[in-house]
């Protein structure tokens, strides 16, 4: 493990707009090399911050990789687009060379990665962002598709979590679902996508990441679905339940590193 001394510079605002879900942190590693990530948490798009991601962001710097970790909009405050717009708004962000004067140079690609709302938001990000500014996406765990019917959350593909999802008292059309689901968006030159997931997950099933991966296949990009046997039948990425003292379990590590060396 490379174990790099890191700077790390608290709540930067991208979106001041939008108060403390607006901000991210950035951890900076000495001699970066790689383009850097946008990290994006998850808690079902309703829940959570950017320090529940923390091992993750702290393991990526130790690697090289500098990461700017953000909070975004949940959806009981403001409904989707929300999230998603602030995601793409803190990729520009990075793009656009705001946070040079925090020492990170402007970057030509950013790597998105995020874990379950949070791959999801993920691969919505690399498909939003400009073409040839995404070196790639990792998704772990996260959702392909917003309209499931065989399950995977008690609540994923109900007409309620629609009705939450979009803010709206009607249920959403089926145009609306289709455009939230990354599995259905897939066209030729989308960016590199590696999906990691437990085979035992049933929060957000496999099916997932198999689902996205042969979607941007059939358009002839490049995808990677990276399984490991997770304890467990949530997510399985963490070696305890506390995010305070966390860290990614050793198969989610190795899944990580083959990533980044596939990218090197």
């Amino acid at each position: 493990m490379l174990k790099l001394s890191t700077k790390v510079t608290r709540d930067i605002p991208y979106n001041p707009s939008a108060g403390s879900r607006g901000v991210g942190d950035l951890f900076l590693p000495e001699n970066a090399a790689g383009h850097p990530v946008l990290l994006i948490h998850g808690g079902g798009w309703n829940a959570l911050t950017k320090e529940s991601i923390e091992p993750l962001a702290r393991w990526l710097a130790d690697h090289g990789r500098a990461v700017f970790s953000i909070n975004y909009r949940l959806l009981d405050h403001s409904p989707w687009p929300a999230c998603g717009d602030d995601c793409i708004a803190a990729g520009r962000f990075m793009l656009d060379g705001k946070l040079a004067s925090h020492d990170l140079p402007t970057p030509t690609k950013i790597l998105v990665a995020g874990a379950s709302a949070g791959g999801h938001l993920a691969m919505m990000t690399g498909l939003g962002l400009p073409a040839g500014t995404v070196e790639a996406m990792v998704s772990l765990a996260g959702p392909s598709l917003i309209d499931f019917p065989d399950g995977s959350s008690s609540q994923l593909g109900s007409d309620t979590f629609h009705r939450r999802f979009f803010g709206t008292p009607v249920q959403p059309t089926s145009e609306q679902i289709e455009a939230v689901s990354p599995a259905k968006l897939a066209k030729p030159g989308v960016p590199p996508l590696y999906c990691i997931h437990s085979t035992n997950d049933q929060l957000v099933k496999p099916t997932h990441s198999e689902l996205a991966a042969a979607a941007w296949r059939r358009v002839k990009s490049r995808a990677r679905v990276i399984t490991f046997n997770g304890a467990g039948d949530s997510h399985g990425f963490w070696d305890s339940e506390n995010h305070a003292i966390r860290r990614p379990i050793p198969d989610v590590v190795n899944a990580l590193d083959v990533v980044l060396k596939e990218l090197s």
